[in-house]
């Protein structure tokens, strides 16, 4: 077993009688994507206005809303690699480095003269970092350390980006009214040394075995668990011959298309559409937080004991609903509303996503199945952000974006209809 804990998982030691470090574990997860999300992600849509304005790129059919989709296809590429050292015991020394790139690169991004600057330190640092400290870390940990409550810990662990999502917009709209983007660049990076860096610094630990102990806080090892330990760890070329590891990669890539599209999208469209200022637009999100709180854990937890596949129709369908109602250029009232509905569509989304990889490919292959996956549903994201700044350009209206949105979504749930889920086992995967 390569880990950073030196041998101390081998199952032959006996299982220490102490405190459940899960617990600590949820906790370094759900900050991770606190961070990681909302520095690199949450706070591009407040950003792409004023920084289109300072580069000169407000005609541009790009400009700065395509960010979401650099930072997406960073993820992606890197995910094949990270899932591999992230299943051999890295975590926390790769998690440290992100948060180190993460925080530096958003300081020298404030600092930007040029667009090429711009493009050079956001995907070359700042994503990169996002990358290490951020949601397939923070999954990988949470599936390592939980089977029985996987779907509940997902939760927890991506409730930190829902949160996100709301607070961030909020902060950096009002330092960009005050004091300019440059300054909301440096206060983020900031923010991220602060407030992720002492914790992955001090409380992230790879696998339960690395510290004596077993997912869940199992007392003593469940008979038939094949997830136990890295016996049960397969090759990645093994992995990438499995129809079902694409099957639902792109399923998910096509669901998850939905909020990377809105974080680039949504607050031009309030703005020059519907006539909202910067902070009323950003009221979607915080409508959104709430409900997509309810639905992480709603959800993530009714994973862990009923069937998958009623949960996933919802949240197409309801992904679908969000996308219809913004084609109507809904009144300001209906447009919060939506914010809610939003919420709870793609709240249950991502830890879904999580206890499907975790029952189709065991806790030992989490990572690098996750970061196989990536290599189909991420770019999908990302041509999807492309494609909706290019229609919005194109067209001078957000409506074919929004048509687009909506096949993606029914593409994508068909196909997971489609896929065959292993139920949960005795032991765990």
């Amino acid at each position: 077993m390569t880990t950073e804990a030196a041998e101390t998982g081998s199952l032959a030691s006996p299982i220490r009688r102490r405190r459940f470090f899960g617990w600590q574990i949820a906790v370094v997860a759900f900050t991770a994507q606190f961070v990681a999300n909302g520095v690199t992600l949450s706070a591009v849509s407040n950003l792409v206005a004023p920084m289109n304005r300072a580069f000169g790129l407000e005609d541009s059919l790009l400009g700065i809303g395509v960010a979401p989709a650099f930072a997406i296809l960073v993820i992606g590429m890197l995910g094949p690699f990270l899932g591999r050292w992230l299943d051999r015991g890295w975590t926390r020394r790769l998690m440290i480095l992100g948060s180190v790139l993460t925080g530096g690169g958003l300081m020298l991004l404030s600092m930007a003269t040029s667009v090429w600057h711009l493009i050079v330190v956001y995907v070359g640092i700042v994503c990169t970092g996002g990358a290490l400290f951020g949601v397939l870390p923070s999954t990988t940990l949470i599936a390592n350390w939980f089977v029985r409550r996987r779907g509940l810990m997902l939760g927890v662990a991506y409730a930190g980006a829902t949160l996100a999502s709301a607070a961030v917009p909020l902060f950096a709209q009002a330092v960009i009214d005050a004091e300019g983007w440059r300054a909301a660049l440096r206060y983020l990076g900031l923010f991220t040394w602060i407030a992720a860096l002492p914790v992955l610094a001090a409380f992230v630990i790879s696998r339960p075995e690395d510290v004596g102990q077993l997912p869940d806080g199992a007392p003593e090892a469940p008979l038939q668990d094949d997830s136990i330990g890295l016996e049960g760890v397969k090759p990645a070329s093994e992995l990438a011959r499995d129809p079902v590891l694409w099957q639902v990669s792109i399923g998910f890539g096509l669901v998850m298309t939905s909020p990377v599209v809105i974080l680039s999208l949504l607050i031009d469209f309030g703005q020059s559409t519907l006539g909202l200022s910067g902070q009323q637009a950003t009221i979607f999100f915080l409508a959104a937080a709430p409900l997509s709180l309810v639905g992480k854990l709603l959800i993530g937890g009714l994973a862990d004991v009923a069937p998958l596949k009623p949960s996933i129709a919802l949240t197409v369908l309801m992904n679908l609903l969000v996308w219809i109602i913004l084609y109507s250029n809904p009144s300001y009232p209906v447009f919060v509303l939506t914010g809610a509905l939003y919420g709870i569509g793609i709240g249950g989304a991502s830890p879904l996503h999580g206890v499907v990889n975790g029952r189709c490919f065991g806790r030992a292959n989490f990572g690098t199945a996750a970061g196989l996956g990536g290599v189909a549903g991420i770019p999908l994201m990302v041509i999807a952000v492309v494609l909706g700044q290019v229609l919005k350009g194109v067209t001078g209206s957000y409506h074919a974006a929004f048509v687009m949105q909506g096949g993606l979504l029914l593409i994508g749930g068909a196909l997971l209809a489609l896929v065959r889920i292993p139920p949960p086992s005795r032991g765990g995967d």
